[in-house]
């Protein structure tokens, strides 16, 4: 994900204590209230901890996390979790694509892993379109749910009046009878039908692109998505394609299938990393010991810096230097794995 810049002044931000609350959210309604008591649990944590602070330097603060309560929207809309940084003179909510354990910080510094994971790089579809040969299922990708866009038509026959009736027949009248024969073979007009109507959503999602950035990830049968793509392989809209129908699955189960496609993508930046790394460590490039790394900085003779962890814990001084890091506009990633042990904790490449 692309930090703002608001949130970048945040994380520069001389002002202490220094406020993080990490949660999951499940979006749907019959878990909204958990989600509230999971924030209204840890919301008590922060200010338990706030009490060794002089009132003055966080009163603010609690009153805009506390205004969060009635954000409905909020704990209805968010994706799969919130990150919530706060000072008092700044608030900051990140939502990400990922599952977090729940967890809570007030100190000197923010918990920012979080921010800097694979699943956060991959870069998603807005909206899913599956695709037939004569109509489409749209789906939002952050929610999962039936989504119409306005103006889209989803059926062939909407679009094209005459469907399946006047374009298969010809007719001649003798007298006042009216005789009908066929024109085209079926199949053969299915393909005609197929091809106006692709060219038609062709159009339509280049002005979606163009107008909103959106982008599609596309699913149908084999034969129905090669056929699309044969035509409209290389459209700037395409943000991926599933070989594979998924207009009769469940929400979890098309939850389930999204985020395998989307996992080989994760895979294949975290093998990249360790390559990165493995390849520098051969040229003597790789520094570990944070001191070290926090001076090399300094000096502008950082490349890039990899953090692994178990995910269930946080190293305050990691999130320091990956602060650091990213205020000095060098690429930061976390690697969250059960093999914590067979990595040094931090790794910085150097040029």
């Amino acid at each position: 994900m692309r930090l703002s810049d608001n949130l970048l002044k945040l994380l520069a931000s001389d002002i202490e204590p220094k406020i993080s609350i990490i949660m999951p959210i499940y979006p749907q309604t019959p878990q909204v209230e958990v989600n509230l008591i999971t924030y209204k649990n840890l919301l008590k944590e922060v200010k338990k901890d706030l009490e060794k602070y002089p009132r003055r330097e966080w009163n603010k603060a609690v009153e805009q996390l506390e205004s969060l309560v009635l954000d409905r929207k909020l704990w209805n809309e968010t994706k799969s979790a919130l990150l919530i940084f706060a000072n008092n003179e700044m608030i900051e909510i990140c939502e990400m694509e990922h599952l977090v354990a729940a967890k809570s910080h007030v100190g000197n510094t923010f918990l920012i892993q979080d921010l800097l994971l694979p699943e956060e790089r991959v870069h998603q579809a807005d909206y899913l379109i599956d695709l037939s040969r004569d109509r489409i299922q749209v789906y939002n990708v952050r929610t999962l749910k039936k989504a119409n866009l306005a103006g889209l038509h989803t059926h062939f026959d909407d679009y094209y009046d005459d469907f399946d009736v006047s374009a298969n027949l010809n007719s001649r009248s003798v007298g006042e009878v009216i005789f009908y024969h066929g024109h085209r073979a079926k199949s053969e007009q299915q393909q005609k039908n197929q091809v106006i109507y692709y060219r038609y959503l062709d159009k339509e999602l280049r002005n979606l692109h163009l107008e909103y950035g959106y982008e599609f990830l596309i699913a149908g049968l084999p034969e129905v998505v090669d056929a699309f793509l044969k035509l409209y392989a290389k459209r700037k809209y395409l943000n991926g394609v599933i070989h594979q129908s998924v207009i009769n699955l469940s929400q979890a189960e098309l939850k389930q299938r999204v985020s395998e496609y989307y996992a080989f993508e994760r895979i294949a930046d975290i093998e990249e990393m360790k390559q990165s790394i493995l390849s520098a460590h051969k040229r003597n490039q790789v520094l570990n010991d944070l001191k070290i790394i926090e001076f090399a900085i300094n000096n502008r003779d950082v490349k890039s810096v990899v953090s692994f962890s178990d995910g269930k814990s946080y190293s305050i001084a990691h999130n320091k230097l990956l602060i650091k890091s990213l205020l000095n506009k060098i690429h930061c990633r976390v690697i969250y794995t059960p093999h914590v042990n067979r990595y040094h904790g931090m790794n910085a490449i150097l040029y």
